[in-house]
């Protein structure tokens, strides 16, 4: 009885198809049962009131944690009432360093606010 084997890059995949950096790759993917198919995640948010994901069309965060590895646009901190809706309809922003959940608010301002 002769055993078949199975090569974790068929030909029809081409050479690597199956490695580790060839998966990191690709982008973030969920499934969309409702549409028989898989949707990009987002990868990117451009600050604004509200800001926007991207790219265009791409399937929101559902909430803070699922911003880790989407890319800020502005990358410093964004400034006073900018935020992106992630799907719990939370607002997030980007503080220069961090997702932070909340209406951005520049530090000078805070600070204003904060004096009696």
């Amino acid at each position: 009885m002769t055993q078949a084997t199975y090569s974790p890059d068929p030909p029809s995949l081409g050479a690597g198809a199956g490695t580790a950096a060839a998966q990191s790759a690709r982008p973030r993917m969920y499934a969309d049962p409702v549409n028989g198919g898989w949707d990009q995640m987002a990868t990117g948010a451009t600050a604004g009131t509200p800001g926007t994901f991207t790219p265009a069309g791409a399937k929101v965060p559902a909430n803070l944690a699922g911003m880790t590895g989407v890319t800020a646009s502005p990358a410093t901190a964004w400034t006073t009432g900018q935020y992106v809706s992630t799907a719990d309809a939370a607002k997030q922003h980007w503080s220069g360093t961090a997702w932070v959940t909340g209406v951005a608010v520049v530090a000078e301002e805070a600070r204003t606010r904060a004096k009696p």
